[in-house]
């Protein structure tokens, strides 16, 4: 869920970083900010520093905001973290209006095109035809295990074998052109 600006600003302004980190750890005081032990990493002397605004630690290199600092150190999602937050300073966490919802449904049905899009790619790029691609990743520095790791592929020379693999799985030529990954006259539209 998207949430607006001014109110993630407002509820990092409503929320103490010295009061939020002390329920964690022991602060002391040290010029104009605080510092402590890190809850991030095991040490002995402290390198964790809390400011007005966030927090820094010169030990492991763990920093942020106050979400992150929750997120952190309870392992919350992001929209726990605010929803925590929110309700310990007196704010309502905006709700969606209908259009940003439908905006988001529609990410998450596009993502449903794009991820088994990846799949047809990939094993393209390692038959023979996908040969000098592949052999053009490896020239340029990337080993077998980025190619893997960031799902490259190769769509090979025709048109429409795209369209014709995901056919099967039930995606229409539409769902690919509105994903970015058709072009109108590949489709006959």
């Amino acid at each position: 869920m998207a949430l607006p600006p001014q109110f993630l600003d407002e509820l990092r302004g409503r929320t103490p970083m010295h009061a939020l980190v002390s329920r964690k750890i022991r602060l002391a005081k040290s010029g104009r900010q605080w510092k402590g032990c890190c809850p991030f990493h095991g040490e002995k002397t402290p390198s964790f520093y809390v400011y007005d605004d966030g927090f820094h630690c010169f030990g492991c290199g763990a920093h942020g905001d106050a979400i992150t600092f929750v997120m952190r150190a309870d392992g919350a999602s992001f929209i726990e973290a605010v929803e925590r937050l929110a309700s310990e300073a007196g704010l309502e966490v905006p709700k969606p209006t209908p259009e940003v919802a439908a905006r988001e449904a529609r990410a998450r049905v596009l993502h449903g095109v794009l991820a088994p899009a990846e799949a047809p790619f990939v094993r393209r790029l390692h038959l023979p035809e996908g040969r000098p691609a592949l052999e053009y990743l490896r020239g340029r520095g990337l080993t077998d295990a980025t190619i893997a790791a960031f799902g490259l592929g190769w769509s090979g020379a025709g048109r429409g074998a795209l369209a014709a693999d995901l056919k099967e799985q039930g995606i229409e030529p539409a769902q690919l052109l509105e994903a970015g990954l058709m072009q109108e006259r590949e489709q006959g539209l």
